[in-house]
């Protein structure tokens, strides 16, 4: 029997030491039918005079500009299934291999499973036997106020990342295996989205299309995840926030939308107009204005790319 042609896409933006890494312990793989392609989002840190140094045998692909997430790896993705890829393991450059086995036993099931179309496998976190969780919960105004009160009374409550197969809402995308014809009728990363919560549109659309997305306990790689900047007027909270607004909206879920996108702005103007503030008030005010204008487009229903352009800080 022929062995599925598995292509893992490794997108990269000013990565250069943790891509390198990665790569490096990729060659430990035993999976006997893989490429791998390097995308680069037009990095400025060397990372593409590295690639072309060490690892000139892979397929690169230069962007030349930041296309997000979503924009850099639907370019790797595009070549795999152009090279009639069976699987795509989409993978972060900031991992690094402890299972050699683990696409070999991802494809096994995925193989006996045929209505897998999304399949994730167990991540651990930098600390010493740390599990990441990458079982998710689909994002809502209700759940995400539910939730914000039981994560407060038990931390651990929605950490599903355990020792069974189970199917999930959500799968973090940080390493995950997708059924090339999944990704044929589903479609490919929303490019509008640019970064966070795009694994959650992914999922929803698969599911819509009678997939199964699924957590697998298989040990795969260390995830050497850096703290993100979540601070209140970052470009992760923006992101986080338009995007979770864009999600519903596009799930026809436009009153959760809509209310998702009231309260979140009022939250911030009582932040900003709380007594006593000092300092921050006027960056907070401008990331108010980009969050109204961000929310304003989406409901008129313009996309991001005609208008809106990269969402840069």
């Amino acid at each position: 029997m022929s062995v599925p042609r598995v292509f893992i896409v490794l997108l990269t933006y000013n990565s250069k030491r943790e891509a390198q890494c990665c790569l490096r312990s990729l060659q430990r793989l035993a999976y006997p039918n893989y490429r791998i392609i390097v995308v680069d989002n037009g990095s400025s840190d060397g990372t593409e005079a590295m690639l072309r140094n060490e690892f000139a045998s892979l397929v690169t692909i230069q962007t030349g500009e930041n296309l997000g997430y979503t924009g850099g790896n639907n370019r790797g993705i595009n070549y795999a299934l152009s090279q009639n890829a069976d699987y795509v393991l989409v993978l972060n450059p900031d991992t690094v291999l402890v299972n050699p086995h683990f696409i070999d036993e991802m494809v096994a099931h995925m193989e006996t499973h045929p209505e897998v179309g999304i399949a994730g496998p167990r991540v651990f976190g930098p600390e010493t036997g740390s599990v990441q969780n990458t079982v998710l919960f689909t994002p809502g105004l209700w759940r995400n106020i539910v939730h914000w009160v039981r994560y407060r009374i038990n931390p651990h409550f929605a950490h599903l990342s355990g020792d069974r197969i189970m199917d999930a809402e959500v799968l973090n995308g940080v390493c995950i295996l997708i059924r090339a014809s999944c990704l044929r009728q589903i479609g490919l990363f929303d490019p509008n989205i640019f970064m966070y919560i795009e694994d959650v549109d992914m999922d929803h659309r698969a599911h819509r299309h009678g997939w199964r997305v699924r957590y697998l306990p298989v040990d795969s790689v260390v995830h050497q995840r850096r703290s993100g900047d979540c601070h209140s007027t970052s470009l992760v909270n923006f992101l986080l926030k338009r995007n979770t607004v864009y999600y519903l909206h596009k799930a026809g879920r436009s009153l959760e939308a809509w209310s998702y996108a009231v309260i979140s702005l009022a939250m911030i103007a009582i932040h900003i107009l709380w007594p006593f503030r000092r300092s921050g008030v006027v960056p907070e005010l401008c990331f108010l204005g980009r969050l109204w204008a961000a929310y304003r487009q989406i409901f008129k229903g313009i996309p991001y790319g005609q208008s809106f352009g990269p969402p840069y800080a």
